[in-house]
């Protein structure tokens, strides 16, 4: 059974495919791969948690503070034409791969033992490589299941994104209320045309809808 981090992993895959094919349909290679950046949550108890049990300093593993891993994922560029449900297999069984992988529990481990030994500069410089030999970020949050309110005002929906961050696309998706939004960043001088690529999103997710019915 595919998740939602596969789908929008393959819708990801497929859009982008897409996109460079319109951007550049002769110069490109099949089989290119992009490489990204997904951030992963190492809490044990994601969610809400008692501020009080957080800010214990023996907290079990669930202390205050960021506990985040990364992993890498690779896109391949395929031209137009192809299964938009191969995009999906493909991607599902990368993730399959990576969960059951400790590539999120080291790239954490060996950041915080660089950070503690070698100090902020050392750390820095790492995260900055790691971020240069990359094209994109993607993370995918769960937010609320259910319609809240703030002053009894209520809230729509929600989106997330950042900045700073030196690649060419960033991808934030938050969920809320059985809804999810995703949010693009992109560097202006290497993607001028953003509407069209977030189109090439949409016409992925509508493709591998419409193959999917046809099963």
């Amino acid at each position: 059974m595919q998740t939602i981090n596969d789908v929008l992993f393959g819708v990801i895959s497929l859009g982008l495919s897409k996109y460079l094919g319109k951007r550049s349909p002769d110069s490109l290679q099949e089989g290119l791969q992009i490489t990204g950046v997904a951030l992963v949550n190492l809490r044990p108890s994601p969610g809400l948690q008692d501020i009080k049990e957080l800010m214990k300093k023996k907290a079990a593993g669930t202390g205050w503070g960021n506990k985040i891993g990364i992993i890498l994922l690779p896109v391949y560029y395929h031209r137009n034409g192809s299964d938009p449900l191969q995009y999906l297999k493909r991607a599902k069984t990368m993730l399959d791969r990576k969960k059951l992988s400790l590539e999120a529990v080291l790239s954490h481990q060996i950041g915080h033992f660089v950070m503690k030994f070698f100090g902020v500069k050392v750390a820095s410089m790492l995260n900055y490589r790691v971020v240069c030999n990359t094209s994109f970020t993607i993370s995918n949050v769960v937010g609320p299941r259910e319609d809240i309110t703030i002053a009894g005002i209520p809230v729509t929906y929600m989106r997330t994104t950042s900045s700073a961050l030196s690649h060419a696309i960033t991808m934030h998706m938050l969920s809320y209320s059985g809804k999810a939004d995703m949010q693009i960043l992109v560097a202006k001088d290497l993607i001028p045309d953003p509407e069209n690529l977030a189109k090439c999103f949409e016409d992925a997710l509508l493709e591998m809808k419409e193959a999917s019915v046809q099963i």
